[in-house]
């Protein structure tokens, strides 16, 4: 796990006490507000691990502690009183996920939509569950706005979409312009224009930029672009890739009152709450 590439096998519930603090923040000065916020992700956090079990199978394990799956931190690293907090939700949550009535869901999440969530399919491409198609959230819009800006030197954005083959544009770069958006706002298709000319998702675009320059640096692919003299501003809003659930949102439900399960059935639509049956094991 991490650094360290240490493999170890935890009970799903401790992943979960685990999970909850790392990718939610729960700092509310109302206690119910955040229980409700930890219930929630203990919720998430289960669906999302029973959801993509093997994940990692090829390297001998289901899931790592990075972002590309969920962070994990140890329990006994966490703050007392969030711990408390934490063991209690996941007590009280204990076998519920997410499902479409059938399987636990690939509960996907993020940081802050910007007012809409967008599509699976868009974002990445290929088929995706009803429940991904995206949702307005005019709860999100309510919070201060945490618009982002990237000003990069057009060489150093260069060498940058030189890194990876499909982003590939030689030994010049002469623009970047987007082409089509999506319902969110959300760049769906990015021209990259210089000695060679490639067209990607916006997605795709925000993952080559983060791969180097890490993932505060381009936030979303809510993002418009313009050039100036030898450099390419990106100005946008949101963070994250603006699948599944905001958690911006989320708390802002949660502090006006909304249940847990209100609050997921709104941007998971078409899926429940309910508990985990294992499948029976085979003979």
């Amino acid at each position: 796990m991490g650094d360290e590439r240490r493999v170890e096998t935890i009970p799903l519930e401790d992943y979960v006490r685990g999970s909850v603090p790392a990718e939610m923040p729960l700092g509310e000065q109302d206690p119910a507000v955040a229980d409700r916020l930890a219930r929630l992700q203990a919720i998430l956090a289960r669906t999302y691990a029973l959801a993509n079990r093997g994940r990692h199978a090829q390297e001998g394990f289901d899931l790592c502690s990075t972002t590309h799956c969920q962070i994990y931190s140890p329990p006994e690293q966490q703050p007392v009183a969030v711990a408390r907090l934490v063991t209690a939700a996941v007590e009280q949550t204990r076998g519920l996920t997410i499902t479409d009535g059938h399987v636990p869901i690939q509960a996907l999440f993020h940081a802050d939509c910007g007012g809409h969530t967008s599509s699976a399919t868009i974002i990445w491409g290929g088929p995706a569950p009803p429940y991904l198609s995206g949702v307005l959230d005019t709860f999100c819009v309510t919070t201060p706005r945490d618009d982002w800006h990237l000003d990069l030197d057009r060489d150093h954005l260069r060498r940058i979409l030189n890194t990876a083959p499909d982003t590939t544009v030689g030994h010049r770069l002469d623009r970047i312009e987007v082409l089509a958006r999506d319902p969110a706002g959300r760049a769906s298709r990015v021209a990259a224009a210089g000695e060679f000319y490639r067209v990607v998702r916006g997605e795709r675009l925000r993952s080559a930029i983060s791969e180097q320059l890490g993932p505060r640096a381009f936030r979303s692919a809510r993002f418009s672009v313009e050039h100036r003299a030898g450099r390419v501003l990106f100005s946008g809003q949101g963070f994250g890739h603006g699948v599944g659930l905001c958690q911006t949102g989320a708390i802002v439900r949660a502090r006006r009152g909304d249940s847990v399960r209100a609050i997921l059935e709104h941007y998971y639509p078409g899926t429940r709450v309910e508990p985990h049956l294992a499948p029976p094991a085979s003979r």
